[in-house]
């Protein structure tokens, strides 16, 4: 699988509302996406005290969901670091487990692998590759790539996992930093990324990375807007990369922070009820009070983003035509699940279109 430069990499936990912000794109859209997908945690349960499901429990439905929702579609499939570890039920570990059950629809899916991996799950990874022979996805931490042996790290980890720099795709994930001022952050990293050597030599070359806030709280009630400075910081990324040095493709976790812990204990938080909806520089935030007190607020949010000037309309998305319906009462308030779903769904949508206009730049 080799990426064009304006095909888009979602990072998405696996949780609901994401598969199900996948399924339900367009199938032009899908085209262009190739999602980073993380199997999650197992959430907690704070009534009894102890995980919701055993970690068996957990991810075996994985493989079966995964044909449902994306079928033969090329993705990247990893494991949160907090299960990584934890055998299934027969014993073998969770990656191999996840890719026999995918090979058995040939799955077009890339197992990753990060920088830090221990080496029982470097040899598991090991043997998923010369099985299915679509090569690895090595995923470096921000940190790792700013120490002076990120390079080195690479390629012993590939050659641990017995193959070459062309079978490996290079994943630099940002996580969420301070990316302002973005002219000095991009040119601390295009220093790291030469110390890397020939970026042509990997097989794709990614950067993931979010502006989004871990939590809402201090997003003001009513109308704001938050701005989208990964994005903005990829394109300043791309202006200042010397000429003849690879660009990375574009990715972020959408409208979802890295460290959003599904978990919560609901019986202590009262969510808001908001609508997260993305435009080409920031996205518009609606927010009101305590959603399970007032879901019909939601007709108020989705009204207020069709009379923005800024709604793309309700044919541009799934997401879209949802917000559309619900302004006019045509659809109900949900749950906020699904509004997340509708978040990420136009969202997914929209970076599309962020991107083909860079394609077409002179």
């Amino acid at each position: 699988m080799i990426l064009t430069k304006n095909m888009y990499i979602p990072a998405l936990r696996w949780r609901q509302a994401e598969y199900q912000a996948l399924l339900r794109l367009a199938s032009a859209v899908k085209d262009r996406v190739v999602p980073f997908i993380t199997i999650p945690e197992v959430e907690f349960d704070f009534q009894t005290r102890q995980p919701k499901k055993s970690v068996h429990e957990h991810v075996h439905p994985f493989a079966t969901r995964f044909k449902a929702k994306w079928n033969q579609r090329p993705a990247w499939v990893g494991v949160h670091p907090g299960i990584v570890n934890e055998p299934m039920g027969d014993g073998r570990d969770i990656h191999a487990y996840v890719f026999h059950g995918l090979r058995a629809f040939q799955a077009k899916a890339i197992p990753v692998i990060p920088l830090d991996t221990a080496p029982r799950i470097v040899a598991s990874v090991r043997a998923i590759v010369a099985t299915d022979g679509h090569g690895v996805a090595v995923e470096i931490r921000l940190e790792d790539l700013m120490k002076s042996d990120a390079g080195t790290r690479i390629s012993g980890l590939a050659g641990s996992i017995g193959v070459a720099l062309n079978e490996v795709d290079l994943v630099i994930n940002f996580g969420a930093p301070n990316f302002e001022p973005y002219a000095a952050f991009a040119g601390l990293l295009i220093a790291a990324m030469r110390r890397l050597g020939d970026l042509h030599a990997f097989r794709n070359f990614v950067v993931i990375g979010t502006a989004i806030p871990e939590s809402f709280k201090d997003v003001a009630k009513g109308a704001d807007q938050l701005p989208r400075h990964d994005w903005l910081f990829y394109r300043i990324l791309l202006d200042r990369m010397p000429v003849g040095m690879r660009q990375p493709n574009y990715g972020d976790f959408t409208i979802v922070h890295p460290e959003f812990k599904a978990a919560l204990d609901m019986r202590m938080i009262n969510p808001a009820g908001k609508l997260v909806y993305t435009n080409p520089c920031a996205w518009e935030v609606r927010k009101g009070g305590a959603f399970q007190q007032n879901r019909a607020q939601m007709h108020d949010h989705c009204a207020s983003i069709v009379a923005s000037g800024k709604f793309n309309g309700a044919s541009y998305s799934n997401g879209d035509d949802y917000i559309a319906k619900c302004a006019i009462y045509e659809k109900g308030p949900s749950n906020l699940g699904h509004w997340k779903e509708v978040a990420i769904n136009h969202h997914i949508t929209h970076v599309l279109d962020d991107l083909a206009t860079i394609a077409a730049a002179p």
